[in-house]
């Protein structure tokens, strides 16, 4: 049996799956037993105030940390989501993205259970549909027009500072990835998210998706700014960041670099990339690649802000270094 799926990345809802052929059980509506299975969506739906609605997550939804209480059911990443360990949870529907392994949708789908796929990309309007389309299915349209309302306003007033910037003006960026050394991205939500904050990304005009680069390479394309991650899973500290940043302005290969040169090194925690926190990094990156022009905006106030504001937080902690 194919998996039943509402094909929600493409702002549907309805009972069929991606076939289009009618499902056996719809979900209630609102669901009350949610097993979400992608961070972005496990966010969103806590942002939303249903987090007593999720009764299981993905072993990655681990933020904001009351999701750590919840059943984890494997990883979506590492294709180790188990429908039984779904299953036993007695959900009303399933969200996740597009990274369990066929088989176990099967058999949810063979036990009747409706699941909604997600667009798991990290692009900015990606984050917005989901919003709205997660909303819709919660009955939270309210907070979801909310939270919106706060992305798009800082987005524009990235869109309007940054105008219409030339090729020139744009410093070139090398997006290093957090997890290997000399892998970057190109053509992907990274890629966008240099656009939209005033920069041009230097694997740009690559092969899709993510790429292995020399040595040699990289000093060819000669970036005036270098940026990379820590893990999501790793303290947000400064000393982390530091780290990170320490190593890459020590590599003595890397010495002859714009960015080396002139220091232009800088680290963010891989947690504020991804869903709705994603606003505070794009915050990061427009001033890092123009202090001059967001000498007013301090993108750790704006998280600080959108973690009291959404998730009900006050959590201490270094999301991006230098914070400048």
């Amino acid at each position: 049996m194919r998996m039943t799926a509402h094909r929600i990345d493409e702002g549907i809802y309805h009972p069929k799956d991606l076939e289009d052929r009618e499902i056996s059980r719809a979900a209630p509506s609102p669901p009350g037993r949610i097993v979400s299975l992608t961070p972005i969506a496990s966010e969103l739906i806590c942002i939303f105030g249903c987090i007593d609605r999720i009764v299981g997550r993905d072993d990655h939804s681990t933020f904001p940390p009351a999701l750590g209480e919840k059943p984890a059911v494997g990883s979506g990443v590492y294709r180790t989501i188990s429908a039984k360990r779904v299953l036993d949870l007695d959900p009303d529907i399933v969200v996740t993205g597009r990274r369990v392994p066929q088989e176990e949708f099967e058999k949810i789908g063979s036990a009747g259970i409706p699941v909604v796929v997600i667009g798991t990309g990290c692009e900015l309007e990606a984050l917005i549909s989901n919003s709205w389309n997660l909303g819709r299915m919660l009955a939270t349209e309210k907070k979801t027009g909310e939270l919106v309302d706060y992305l798009e306003r800082y987005a524009n007033l990235i869109r309007d500072r940054i105008g219409s910037l030339n090729i020139e003006s744009r410093p070139l960026v090398y997006n290093e990835c957090a997890f290997r050394k000399y892998m970057t991205k190109a053509c992907t939500a990274a890629d966008e998210g240099i656009a939209l904050a005033g920069g041009a990304n230097i694997a740009h005009d690559e092969d899709l998706g993510r790429l292995a680069v020399s040595e040699e390479w990289l000093i060819g394309n000669n970036p005036d700014i270098i940026i990379s991650q820590v893990s999501s899973t790793s303290p947000a500290t400064v000393e982390m960041l530091l780290s990170k940043r320490d190593e890459i302005l020590s590599r003595p290969e890397l010495k002859g670099t714009n960015a080396i040169r002139n220091g232009r090194v800088y680290i963010s925690h891989l947690s504020i990339r991804r869903g709705p926190r994603m606003v505070g990094y794009l915050l990061y990156l427009a001033k890092w690649f123009h202090p001059e022009l967001f000498q007013d905006i301090d993108p750790a106030a704006v998280e600080k802000d959108m973690l009291q504001k959404f998730y009900g937080l006050n959590l201490e902690g270094a999301w991006a270094y230098p914070e400048v």
